[in-house]
């Protein structure tokens, strides 16, 4: 039963990922790519690939009947579906099973039942699995869920049954809004996976999230490789994942695990699979969330502590080969994190960012795995998660340290990425000592995350590294920059002026170095300064320091102990054109703020609107951003419809104000 050719029904770094091991097993892989995905790298990395439709997903990477066909072509034995799409389809399992082609997952019978978190939860209970108390019943009329929303109490959180990611998924802190939320959770599950279905559950405030890693054989076997702890979480979405979970009491570990065991036993679960659980550290209790059948994004720190490949392993499994080790061979060895690279900009409430990759440096000493090269363009049409980058060592504050640090000399140019973000969250007290819950990014930035502050230092710095990189060696300012003017000030000749935002910067050369004038704010000057392999070094007070140095265009990207801070630095002409570009700006419309689809618009033309009125529904990347009015007045013209796709800066609706602000 040895799989000879394997089609990956994925993309993206996950693609990538199943492609390295099936390569080293010596299998030959299949590829499938949308439009939008002609030249990714995973289709470079196939051996073969073929084209299965349009950007859209619904009519690509979600169609079933192209992949199966695509694979049926190539000669495959068996389809990958790696994580998201189609990974947790029954009906794709199904199909692909009638098709003759073994899927590389649990049986289609696990998988529906576990694809429902109602079905999930009664599995549970039957296998004496604590779960957490709320309503998973199958009356979901408004009435219902009301009456038993009232008797499990405020606060609690509403999640789409068949959902995942966060989408369908509300907190609800009193009664008064639970009406709205309710409908704002069935549209959300509806849109993302087609199925309208909620249930409700307690909400645990402090929590942590901790999950299982199993994998189960045909032959009856069943082990666990141990917890995982994703509880820095941003809107239910995991941002940072470790193995294993720090400040774990030993009996709740060992009843963590016995328990995703018996589950996994009691529903005769085969191939790789994760059991997600919170605990209520107040109440020293945990509850079963879900099982997800398939592999999970933070895979990797469970392969980087016990030294086992999961992917070569689910294609063994596939393949009807028992599992090679029992549970006592299996070692959690040392510690890994794994933080999620995202195209998002964190201080404008993450909004999805598209664009072309346009410089792209990995971190050493790390792993990285990643669906991007420099020319990659990140398309609204998928997830806008880049890279996975993990570091293990011998012990948590080892692992923290590493992360830290290439994270630091990580680059990505072309889109703006949460690199910064979460560097913030790995220096922050509660995940350095192992305290952070659910609600640690909440309680850290109550008010929304903001980067470093631009200080006159940094701003010094940024200027003199945009002028290294518009002065090469060899070349000069005179025929290199927009804005010189020659001027003779003790002793200086010629000076190159820059602009911040408002604020003007002059550079010039001294006997000595370089000298930076900030707006007044500070005269920097900088001795023994070199410029190599994105890292600028300086001398300050008889001291030697080193910052990274990325560019995306005007933007100058500083990474060092202070952070990670963008600052705009441009000369003359940039200035010039970015404030003609700005000067017919208008706040009485709405423009699209990232590519993508129009999921509903809520008004209609000619209706009364108040400033910050909810107006029209944007989904891009998977998640959903409502628009609100920027003004009272009246909503004069709706320019697209639901289903549309727009650009970015489209122009949505048009308002005539009561009284435009001045």
């Amino acid at each position: 039963m040895t799989i000879k050719t394997l089609l990956i029904a994925n993309r993206g770094e996950i693609a990538c990922r199943i492609i390295r091991t099936a390569r080293a097993m010596g299998i030959k892989t299949v590829a499938v790519y949308s439009d939008a995905d002609r030249d990714a790298p995973h289709v470079r990395a196939a051996d073969t690939a073929f084209h299965i439709g349009p950007a859209e997903a619904a009519l690509s990477y979600l169609g079933a009947a192209c992949i199966i066909e695509a694979a049926q072509k190539a000669g495959a034995d068996a389809v990958h579906p790696g994580y998201g799409f189609l990974s947790e389809n029954a009906d794709f399992a199904a199909d692909c099973t009638a098709a003759g082609l073994r899927f590389v997952g649990p049986s289609t019978d696990v998988i529906r039942q576990m694809g429902s978190k109602i079905e999930a939860k009664t599995q549970a209970i039957a296998a004496g699995v604590p779960v957490v108390p709320g309503y998973n019943g199958a009356d979901q009329s408004d009435n219902t869920l009301i009456v038993h929303a009232k008797k499990i109490g405020f606060p609690l959180l509403i999640k789409a049954s068949a959902g995942g990611g966060g989408r369908g998924m509300r907190v609800v802190e009193e009664a008064s809004v639970l009406t709205d939320s309710l409908r704002a959770a069935r549209a959300e599950a509806q849109a993302g996976f087609g199925d309208p279905a909620l249930l409700l559950e307690r909400y645990v405030q402090t929590a942590r999230h901790i999950e299982v890693q199993i994998l189960g054989d045909t032959h009856g076997n069943v082990v666990h490789l141990f917890e995982r702890d994703c509880s820095l979480q941003r809107n239910h979405q995991k941002v940072i994942e470790e193995a294993p979970a720090p400040n774990l009491p030993e009996f709740l570990r060992e009843a963590i695990l016995t328990s995703a065991v018996t589950l996994a036993r009691a529903v005769d679960y085969q191939n790789a699979g994760t059991v997600e659980y919170l605990l209520d550290e107040a109440r020293g209790e945990f509850y079963f969330l879900e099982v997800n059948t398939r592999l999970q994004v933070e895979h990797p720190v469970t392969e980087a502590v016990t030294g086992i490949d999961l992917v070569e392993w689910q294609l063994r499994i596939a393949a009807g080969e028992p599992l090679g080790f029992a549970q006592s061979d299996i070692r959690c060895e040392g510690w890994a994190i794994e933080a999620r690279i995202a195209a998002e900009d964190p201080s404008e409430g993450f909004r999805p960012e598209t664009g072309k990759i346009t410089s792209l440096v990995n971190p050493p000493d790390c792993r990285t795995d990643s669906g991007v090269v420099v020319g990659s363009t990140v398309s609204h049409h998928y997830d806008s998660m880049l890279a996975k980058v993990i570091a293990h060592a011998s012990d948590r504050t080892g692992t923290i340290a590493r992360l830290s640090a290439g994270l630091s000399k990580m680059q990505i140019g072309g889109v703006t990425t949460n690199i910064a973000f979460l560097s913030d969250l790995l220096r922050s007290d509660p995940f350095a000592d192992g305290t952070h819950s659910t609600s640690t990014i909440t309680a850290l930035y109550p008010d929304g995350w903001q980067p470093p502050a631009a200080t006159p230092e940094l701003r010094a710095i940024s200027v003199l590294a945009r002028y290294l990189a518009d002065c090469p060696k060899g070349t000069t300012p005179w025929n290199s920059l927009g804005a010189w003017r020659s001027v003779s000030v003790g002793g200086r000749y010629g000076c190159a002026v820059y602009y911040l935002n408002e604020i003007t910067a002059e550079i010039c050369e001294i006997p000595d170095g370089m000298r930076v004038q900030v707006a007044g704010e500070l005269r920097r000057d900088f001795a023994n300064f070199s410029m190599r392999a994105g890292r600028l070094t300086f001398e300050k007070n008889g001291q030697r320091h080193d910052v990274g140095i990325a560019y995306d265009g005007s933007e100058v990207l500083i990474s060092g102990e202070h952070g990670r801070i963008s600052i705009t630095v441009q000369n003359g002409e940039e200035a010039f054109l970015s404030r003609s570009r700005n000067a017919g700006s208008s706040l009485s419309e709405i423009r699209s703020p990232m590519p993508g689809l129009v999921a509903e618009v809520l008004l209609e033309a000619g209706a009364q609107v108040k400033a910050g009125d909810p107006v029209i529904v944007i989904e891009a990347m998977k998640l959903l951003q409502t628009i609100n009015s920027p003004c009272d007045g009246e909503l004069s013209a709706i320019h697209y419809s639901a289903g549309d796709t727009v650009e970015k800066n489209a122009l949505l609706v048009t308002f005539s104000p009561e009284e435009i602000p001045q």
